[in-house]
């Protein structure tokens, strides 16, 4: 049951676009917490609990609190904790891989080597169809070349050489010159596993994408990693100890780049930055100190698929994609021994356990679904808002019920703009316009609070409260 949990999450992580959209989250995260709590009821009831290998569950339960703390501390928390929710979910898995034998290892790699197909084919579809640079199921062609370099290793473990092909091909396809950095370094740092020839074809691919790299020094792709990688150490030394949360970056960019909105972006498009800057260094040191241990035990080839993963890491951002970063969680926890001791638990206790594992369910069903309708009900407000012939009471309701589901920026600001248009419907009746702007300032005002570092949210409200005081001035104003 665990491992086919484990391999429907992993494999419907990178099918469902990566898990890129805050539904498909919200509904993994759910799926993963309550099998695994059905699960726990169910071997507490049996009276054993298997125990992962001591002290991979304490360093992930640590990596979670600490990555959780600067999530609730975050200057954008509406963005952070749900980027945190996902982060935790990878997190999880070493534990839940720890209770694994070999055999429902080997499960949960089937499950991932059929989304592996499934990728594969719908590329060369797009292949067919036109598609220059087939990005298969996932977010964009770079997410799809670092799905696919984790893949590999997986296809040939299992000997499945047309899997293999399949994936070499969609890596040429995709033409991430980083992605292929990652596999020639992994090649050169395995010379013992993979044999002096792969070795020496490691170090020409290797220089090969060098010499593109050089090609490429003034590219705009170049040029605005630097300032990226700039920008998330500027952060990093700016919040040193825990970073400004999971999934910050991209809304604290505007504040370190500021005059420049070219630089727009979701992702430093570099992992060890990106982690320092929104979880701090010292997440980032016991991170990197535990995959250590972790890539020196277990599978070579899924070693090998992680450790190229990190390589590319360091100049793409496909390890901030939710799937792609549970899969290379996953191959990381392979390198933990199988649990060989449990914990048996007394006839007292089994009730209490089941009652517990009940209610994390319950509650993790709860929290998901209120994300899930608030994100829902935000984005009908906003197809309703850009149709010819907009009804704004009904955007209106939409988003007052996704602000109470969930408290977001975007929803405010969103109330903002559809109490200023309603003022401006209401000219010539200054009271009516006054009302409105007054609750266009506050929604501002609270959209600010949710995320400071949004400047046009400031602007916005400047103009209203510069209307608000013409209004005040203009002659009849008071009674």
């Amino acid at each position: 049951m665990l491992a086919g949990l484990v391999g429907f999450f992993l494999a419907a992580g990178l099918l469902l676009r990566g898990a890129w959209d805050v539904w498909s989250q919200a509904l993994l995260v759910f799926t993963l917490v309550g099998g695994v709590g059905v699960w726990l009821g169910y071997r507490a009831m049996l009276g054993y609990l298997p125990r992962p290998t001591r002290g991979v569950d304490f360093w992930a339960a640590v990596l979670a609190a600490l990555s959780g703390l600067s999530a609730t501390l975050s200057p954008v928390p509406s963005y952070s904790r749900p980027s945190w929710v996902a982060l935790a979910a990878g997190l999880s898995l070493f534990p839940v891989v720890g209770v694994l034998s070999r055999p429902q290892r080997s499960t949960v790699d089937r499950w991932v080597r059929g989304a592996a197909w499934a990728l594969v084919l719908v590329a060369a579809y797009q292949r067919l169809h036109g598609v220059d640079r087939p990005p298969s199921l996932l977010l964009n062609q770079n997410a799809f070349a670092g799905a696919a370099l984790l893949l590999l290793p997986m296809a040939l473990e299992a000997r499945a050489r047309f899997l293999a092909a399949g994936l070499v091909l969609c890596l040429w396809w995709a033409s991430s010159v980083g992605a292929w950095l990652g596999l020639s370094v992994g090649l050169i740092a395995f010379r013992r596993r993979v044999g002096v020839g792969w070795s020496r074809l490691g170090w020409v691919i290797l220089l090969t994408g060098l010499v593109i790299a050089y090609a490429k020094l003034q590219s705009p792709a170049v040029l605005h990693r630097l300032a990226w990688w700039k920008a998330a150490w500027l952060m990093a030394a700016d919040a040193p100890w825990l970073g400004l949360g999971t999934g910050a970056f991209a809304y604290a960019l505007p504040a370190y780049a500021s005059g420049q909105p070219e630089l727009s972006t979701l992702f430093a498009h570099q992992h060890l930055l990106e982690s320092a800057a929104e979880r701090g260094w010292p997440w980032l040191a016991l991170w990197l100190a535990g995959l250590s241990v972790l890539l020196t035990r277990g599978s070579p080839f899924k070693r090998f698929g992680a450790f190229a993963a990190l390589v590319h890491g360091l100049v793409d951002y496909p390890l901030s994609l939710p799937g792609v970063f549970w899969l290379f969680c996953y191959m990381a926890a392979c390198g933990a021994p199988e649990a060989e001791e449990g914990v048996n638990v007394p006839w007292s206790r089994r009730p209490w356990m089941v009652a517990t594992a009940a209610c994390a369910v319950i509650a993790a069903g709860l929290g998901a679904g209120r994300l899930w309708r608030a994100d829902r009900m935000r984005a009908s407000a906003v197809a309703e808002l850009s149709a010819p012939a907009p009804d704004l009471e009904t955007a209106r309701a939409r988003l007052e019920e996704s602000t109470r589901l969930f408290p977001h920026p975007e929803s405010e600001r969103l109330l903002a703009e559809v109490a200023i248009a309603r003022a401006a419907a209401s000219a010539g009746r200054p009271a009516e316009e006054r009302a409105g702007l007054e609750e266009a300032a506050d929604r501002l005002r609270r959209a600010s609070r949710l995320d400071p570092y949004r400047g046009s949210n400031r602007d916005l409200l400047e103009r209203v409260e510069a209307r608000r005081r013409a209004l005040a001035a203009a002659p009849g104003a008071r009674p």
